[in-house]
């Protein structure tokens, strides 16, 4: 066997080293996708979940506050009115969320999966924010107007003083929950279970397609 037939023979042998190594990358890039695709799909359930159960709690709070906007109790009104409002913003973060799930789902390309994955994320650190909007107005939502009137400056003094309170606790909570703020015990607080794990698992998926096409 001459010099000419081992390298024919080293190559063929090459060859087919390289047809397996990339048809094993086919085979791990899609079952990788598939767990990615699976992954995204299970956050369905809390969202859906919390939507069930937010839906009719949000339309209560809007009726109480119409109801205590004619009875004249236009604080409470207020109150619980700027509380319906943020949770009607919440409801519609997580509409758009079940769209995002979608739309991932439908997604052939890795850009695409890897933009709607981006958006579910901003899209849930915002929503997280929104929530902690709503903390300082709890306190003006039990407030009477004949109790302000009669003790003005203690009634009124206490209830601004707590007002002002939670509205610190609010601003620290928002500035606690910016995205790039990963590392806080509160961003663990409120970034886990079965509403987040799932965001996190499937950012690493993608990690992995990116290495079987490169």
């Amino acid at each position: 066997m001459n010099d000419k037939e081992l390298l024919s023979i080293w190559k063929s042998y090459d060859q087919k080293m390289n047809d397996v190594l990339t048809l094993n990358k086919e085979v791990a890039y899609e079952i990788t996708r598939e767990k990615l695709h699976k992954t995204i799909r299970s956050l369905r359930l809390p969202k859906s979940l919390l939507l069930v159960l937010g839906a009719p709690y949000t339309f209560l709070l809007c009726f109480v506050s119409w109801i205590a906007f004619k009875a004249g109790a236009y604080i409470v009104a207020f109150g619980f009115g700027v509380i319906g409002l943020v949770m009607v913003g919440v409801i519609v973060g997580y509409i758009y969320h079940i769209y995002l799930i979608s739309k991932i789902n439908r997604a052939e390309k890795i850009t695409e999966v890897q933009k709607g994955i981006a958006e579910l994320k901003v899209s849930s650190y915002n929503i997280a924010r929104w929530v902690v909007v709503q903390l300082p107005f709890w306190s003006i939502c039990w407030m009477s107007i004949e109790a302000l009137k009669h003790t003005p400056f203690v009634y009124g003094g206490i209830n601004l003083l707590l007002f002002l309170a939670l509205s610190a606790v609010s601003y620290w909570l928002y500035q606690e929950l910016h995205i790039d703020n990963t590392g806080s015990k509160v961003h663990k607080i409120f970034f886990s279970g079965s509403d987040w794990a799932p965001i996190l698992k499937s950012t690493d998926l993608l990690e992995q397609l990116k290495g079987y096409k490169t």
